[in-house]
């Protein structure tokens, strides 16, 4: 895979940023398949709920520049994104718990996009020994991660009392990036460096949500110009402002 040429991006993009980036790359390709050549920041901002100064400043660390007055040009935006976030390259992923949570997951995601499920547990005897898809992986027990290889994701899905279980037999394992979508607060040894965990509370997006929700531009009394984070009257919406602080903050 080509990188990026060493003056069009920094070497190190923050967590926060690389969050939005993979968000604005879901966006942009929706975009493209729906035939949209070029796009404005405004457009991009809005469709990601970010502001636009925000998302200017995420692109920028991948050497993206728009043209003034015209915008992004979306299959070369859809380019630069990828290649930075290395979304060219094979990732394997394991997933423990494959109830109706993993399943959903599994069916909802397809993960695809470069992660390939390569293995899968459980610890519900009626579906160990199960597969989910043809093809796909055969549900190994819970306590077999351990023992079972390495892959280079963990995804832990399993019931809130067994996902420290699963943490640590990922760790145990090699696995050095794990991404929990249970409700529990994971904890990994000090003396275990190097390990990446990414929370995906739903509870806790709700109430993101619900909070720019109640503070959209809409509610204020001002037009849809506002909504792209756009100046009305040379100055933005302050409760905008004060949404978009709100959810950079629980991002960081």
């Amino acid at each position: 895979m080509t990188a990026l040429p060493d003056d069009s991006a920094p070497t190190r993009i923050p967590g926060p940023a690389v969050a939005r980036l993979a968000l604005y790359l879901h966006v942009l390709r929706n975009y493209s398949l729906r035939g949209i050549a070029v796009v404005s920041s405004p457009q991009l901002a809005t469709a990601a709920g970010v502001n636009p100064a925000i998302l200017r400043k995420d692109l920028s660390y991948v050497g993206a520049n728009g043209v003034r007055g015209v915008g992004y040009d979306v299959a070369k935006l859809i380019g630069r994104v990828s290649m930075a976030l290395h979304t060219d390259d094979t990732h394997t992923v394991a997933l423990a718990g494959t109830g109706r949570l993993g399943q959903a997951l599994l069916a909802h995601t397809g993960i695809g996009r470069g992660f390939t499920v390569a293995a899968l547990f459980d610890d519900d005897p009626t579906l160990i020994g199960t597969t989910l898809s043809d093809g796909g992986p055969v549900v190994a027990p819970l306590d077999a991660i351990a023992v079972a290889g390495h892959w280079d994701i963990g995804v832990i899905a399993t019931g809130d009392e067994r996902a420290q279980q699963a943490c640590d037999a990922f760790v145990a394992a090699g696995v050095r990036q794990l991404l929990n979508v249970t409700a529990t607060t994971l904890h990994i040894p000090d003396q275990t460096p190097g390990v990446v965990i990414r929370q995906v509370d739903l509870a806790l997006e709700l109430q993101v949500l619900s909070f720019q929700a109640m503070h959209a531009p809409d509610r204020l009394g001002v037009g849809n110009d506002a909504g792209t984070g756009s100046e009305v009257n040379g100055s933005k919406p302050p409760r905008r402002a004060a949404a978009t602080r709100y959810r950079e903050t629980m991002t960081s």
